[in-house]
């Protein structure tokens, strides 16, 4: 999509969704100055990481809903 609707990527960024994964082709990440962007992507990396490295001792377990609106109100 990146390369055929780039209106339709635009339209994916917002406030409340500043990073997008980019099938097959690398992530998008949006902030209020380049500071604000390169720590949204520094996060998008390391979480990318522990995911892939918590593979090796069992099956990935969901944050509770609770904990995530409290992230949410905190970082959003």
């Amino acid at each position: 999509m990146q390369f055929t609707d780039t209106e339709a990527v635009a339209r994916l960024v917002s406030r409340g969704r500043p990073t997008l994964i980019l099938e097959n082709d690398g992530v998008l990440v949006a902030g209020s100055d380049a500071g604000d962007a390169f720590d949204r992507l520094e996060v998008l990396e390391s979480t990318a990481e522990a995911l892939i490295n918590c593979r090796a001792i069992g099956a990935l377990t969901p944050m509770p809903a609770e904990a995530i609106r409290e992230l949410e109100a905190f970082f959003l």
